[in-house]
């Protein structure tokens, strides 16, 4: 089925999480709000850390990655319908290519994404213990 109009499963799942991801790929320097709100939407989504990773990597970062190198790069953020139209849907392992500055620049994010994911589960295991 067309993105555009009905978005499959699989898009409609990952929606949430491109769109977070998203920001990573702002003409702006994110902060730690910004990586606080990723790894927010990493947890409400329910995908292991590893899986949040793979589609970082595997579907945001081939087609937003333009953006970085973009001297006047897209700011304010894309569309859900820009997202589901042009990101897709795919499987296996993370696969973090190799040098290049914006791989250097979501890397740093993702390792700061990473840092809140697990002050997250760190918090949760805590409030678990309350009840």
């Amino acid at each position: 089925m067309d993105a555009r109009g009905g978005a499959d499963d699989g898009v409609r799942q990952r929606l949430p999480l491109w769109e977070a991801f998203s920001a990573l790929f702002l003409d702006r320097e994110p902060d730690e709000a910004t990586f606080r709100d990723v790894a927010r939407a990493v947890r409400a989504s329910g995908v292991a850390i590893e899986q949040a990773e793979a589609i970082l990597w595997n579907e945001v970062f081939p087609v937003l990655r333009w953006n970085l190198r973009s001297v006047a790069g897209e700011w304010a953020g894309w569309p859900r319908d820009w997202l589901a139209a042009n990101l897709r849907p795919c499987s296996g392992p993370a696969r973090r290519p190799g040098g290049g500055a914006a791989a250097r620049e979501i890397g740093r994010c993702w390792d700061r994404v990473r840092v809140h994911l697990h002050a997250l589960e760190r918090r949760g295991a805590t409030m678990q213990g309350l009840d």
